[in-house]
């Protein structure tokens, strides 16, 4: 007998940063927001274009880009290792307008000397935007390679620049920059 396949809705998201591809499931769960198309990643997947299926997900990024939104009231689902999801679920509650280093994102995990593995963590995020890496700078200074695995590392830099500024980032070291929760990882 043979296994029916679950669908994803995608859709192309024209933002003031260029095109985002979107995808969600049958429940609005948000599986990819990617700065490149994305192939079909798993064989048990059928892909359907469907504008309207992430209808919500295009109104809060939206809302976003507009300035209006500061957290996302969205659930995603995202695939990862156990170490990527506690990187994930750690940085969805940096709060908007923040930043924070690999290496301290790597001590609120518990894991002091995995400043590397949390950059590999963030390069493989299916979601960008929703779980901000953009908010995760080297704690040597400068703004990292945003999207290099993916972009030319000159456009993932402005990409960066433009959502930092978006967010008018502002340092605040008094503050617990973990305590709210912006995204819920399933």
């Amino acid at each position: 007998m043979s296994r029916q396949k679950e669908v994803v809705y995608c859709h192309t998201y024209h933002s003031p940063l260029g095109d985002l591809y979107l995808a969600v499931d049958r429940r609005g769960h948000v599986l990819r927001v990617s700065f490149v198309e994305f192939l079909p990643w798993a064989p048990h997947l059928d892909f359907e274009t469907n504008k309207y299926a992430c209808g919500e997900l295009e109104l809060q990024l939206d809302e976003y880009f507009q300035g209006l939104r500061t957290a996302f009231s969205l659930e995603t689902r995202v695939d990862g290792t156990e170490f990527q999801q506690s990187v994930w679920k750690k940085l969805s509650k940096l709060p908007y307008g923040s930043t924070t280093t690999y290496s301290e994102l790597a001590a609120r995990i518990g894991r002091n000397r995995a400043a590397r593995a949390v950059g590999n963590a963030m390069a493989e995020n299916p979601v960008c935007i929703l779980i901000p890496c953009h908010r995760v700078l080297p704690t040597s200074g400068g703004i990292g390679k945003y999207g290099a695995r993916h972009l030319p590392l000159e456009i993932g830099r402005d990409r960066k620049r433009y959502l930092l500024s978006l967010e008018r980032q502002t340092n605040s070291d008094s503050l617990d920059l973990f305590a709210a929760a912006s995204v819920a990882i399933a």
